[in-house]
């Protein structure tokens, strides 16, 4: 009776095949950028610009107040440009004026937001912002709260 030899060689090494390695490696990139994404998708948009960089208007809701990071829906109104981010915004825009309108946190005057120099609030996080007449009313504004909180 013969005794099964075990082939020479080193014992515990893995040794895969290229389908073996192609199967593995996507694989990885799936799960790589399911992290990705999701890491993506738990980043507020407010992350993606700094505090003292103006923001485009067309990515601020006007009626929510918040930069959302994306094109929004267009709002004519009296041959200027407004943005919401819904059906619910555009109608709110169109129909009552108030919505067009904010106070610049500076001066206390009112600012027609389709005209505002538009930041983010450094007081929120979740994209509220606050609109200026100017950005030397930006300038001032942020001055004046960092002597408050120094």
């Amino acid at each position: 009776m013969k005794k099964n030899k075990r082939p020479s060689g080193k014992t515990g090494s893995l040794k895969l095949d290229k389908q073996s390695i192609v199967i593995l490696s996507f694989l990885a990139v799936v799960v790589l950028g399911i992290i990705g994404y999701n890491l993506y998708k738990s980043t507020p948009p407010s992350a993606w610009v700094t505090e003292d960089e103006v923001l485009p208007r067309n990515k601020v809701c006007m009626v929510n107040n918040t930069y959302l990071g994306v094109q929004q829906i267009e709002v004519p109104v009296n041959g200027k440009m407004y943005y919401g981010c819904c059906e619910m915004c555009v109608t709110t825009l169109n129909q009552k004026p108030e919505s067009r309108y904010a106070i610049d946190p500076f001066s206390g005057e009112k600012v027609d937001k389709s005209m505002a120099f538009i930041y983010l609030n450094p007081d929120s996080k979740y994209g509220g912002v606050l609109y200026f007449e100017s950005t030397e009313n930006f300038q001032a504004f942020s001055e004046l709260n960092d002597s408050n909180t120094n």
